[in-house]
């Protein structure tokens, strides 16, 4: 089942993209089909990112289509990562999930919970899987020992910051520290007349939990367990408390939206930015001004939490269905695919092999923010793997935009979370145990 590795530039993937029909602006139920001497698959995925990532997804699966004619797979965009899981989920119910999908990593035990994904430990260890991918990145698709998909487009956040900016202020290096975060905020920001011009930080809403999960891991503390969150544990709190400070400080922007938040950078309205290493690309390459990539700054130690997706296998499906997605899966990760994945977004390539290799060394002289978030990602885990982690999410992203908010103190915010969250943990697996 190994697939050939094909040479993909970011201009051939667009070029692709634009004449490949997108099937997600369909709606109802996704529907695996076969047909004569050819299997269909549908794939369902999302874009989390800023830039021009649907193109680029389409342009690799005509690419995939035109090398293989006894496969055809079918591109379902279907929104964010949590319109995706909903519509995964809708599909399950019915019993006619789509052959492939892309999820958040957090949704693993969501998928696991609903035994909808296909155990793909066998055919890994019959292939190059546990040798060449990243342990790092393979990890957020493994439970209890066995391997429910291929990561595809793992990220952490990183700091973007303005270097036109910086030079204008005399400032030489980005901030290292939390309290360089908070200096360098104030060197930035600006008001002119008491109106403010410049943020001196923003934090990308939508995904403040992600953030802010980095921050606890910051302070040496995983906010969660495999049965329970700790959102209410002294590093948390004082995590949050530093938010707050940086808001009074007037320094940081208390609310924004994801896709808002890099507008504002390129448009210059913060002079630094908290965003995947998925947006590195269009960042880099659409801001008028030059664009520095940093760790984001520790406080007892660098950390990280790991975002992006992995590809899984719908287990409600034929056999050769199971096969035809395997060999697609495959071909998405390969060492040249997962280059010029690599460079087209700004996602970390899941090889040891594509990093190794021609193209992303060149790649790397000639952009060497491009392996910021690779490095980092030494200091990173999985992102919030518990049971029920959608209403988690909801429930930790809401204490943190109101206390941001002025509306509620941190550590009430964050106790009430931890409660609401530990009882939806425990209704889930009483359930699955019952």
């Amino acid at each position: 089942m190994k697939s050939t590795n094909s040479g993909i530039s970011r201009r051939h993937l667009l070029a692709l993209g634009a004449a490949a029909p997108l099937a997600g602006m369909m709606s109802g139920v996704i529907r695996p089909a076969m047909a004569a001497g050819k299997t269909k698959l549908q794939f369902m995925y999302p874009v989390g990112v800023s830039g021009d990532i649907n193109k680029i997804i389409s342009g690799m699966i005509a690419n995939f289509n035109a090398e293989h004619p006894d496969i055809e797979v079918e591109a379902v965009y279907a929104g964010s990562y949590d319109n995706t899981e909903q519509k995964v989920i809708t599909s399950l119910g019915v019993g006619e999930p789509p052959a492939l999908w892309l999820p958040i990593n957090s949704a693993l035990q969501t998928f696991l919970g609903l035994d909808a994904l296909e155990d793909v430990t066998d055919l890994a260890k019959g292939d190059d899987i546990y040798q060449d991918f990243l342990p790092g990145f393979l990890n957020t698709c493994v439970s209890d020992d066995r391997l429910y998909g291929l990561p595809f487009q793992p990220s952490t956040p990183v700091l973007y910051y303005n270097k036109d900016a910086f030079r204008a202020a005399g400032i030489t290096k980005a901030p290292d520290t939390w309290d360089e975060l908070l200096e360098t905020a104030k060197a930035l920001a600006i008001r002119e007349n008491g109106e403010l011009k410049r943020w001196g930080l923003i934090i990308g809403g939508g995904w403040h939990d992600w953030m802010f999960e980095c921050y606890c891991r910051q302070n040496e503390l995983v906010p969660w367990q495999k049965d329970k969150v700790l959102f209410d544990r002294p590093e948390a709190i004082d995590a949050l408390e530093f938010w707050v400070k940086m808001v009074e400080a007037g320094v940081m922007a208390p609310a924004s939206t994801w896709q808002g938040s890099a507008n504002d950078f390129m448009a210059g309205s913060t002079a630094m930015l908290y965003h995947s290493t998925g947006s590195l690309t269009n960042l880099r390459t659409s801001a008028p001004f030059d664009v520095g990539v940093a760790f984001m700054p520790k406080n007892k130690t660098y950390g990280a939490a790991q975002g992006g997706g992995p590809l899984m296998i719908a287990k409600n499906q034929t056999d050769t269905q199971k096969e035809a997605s395997w060999t697609f899966a495959r071909w998405m990760t390969n060492t040249q695919n997962q280059a010029s994945w690599s460079k087209a977004t700004g996602y970390l390539a899941v090889r040891k092999s594509s990093w190794e290799s021609e193209e992303m060394q060149s790649y790397l002289q000639e952009v060497p923010a491009a392996k910021v978030a690779l490095d980092q990602a030494a200091y990173a885990g999985a992102f919030l793997q518990v049971p029920g982690y959608h209403r988690v999410r909801e429930y930790l992203k809401s204490a943190l935009d109101r206390t941001l908010a002025g509306e509620i103190k941190p550590d009430v915010a964050l106790k009430e979370a931890a409660a609401s969250s530990n009882r939806e943990i425990e209704r889930i697996l009483r359930r699955q145990k019952g």
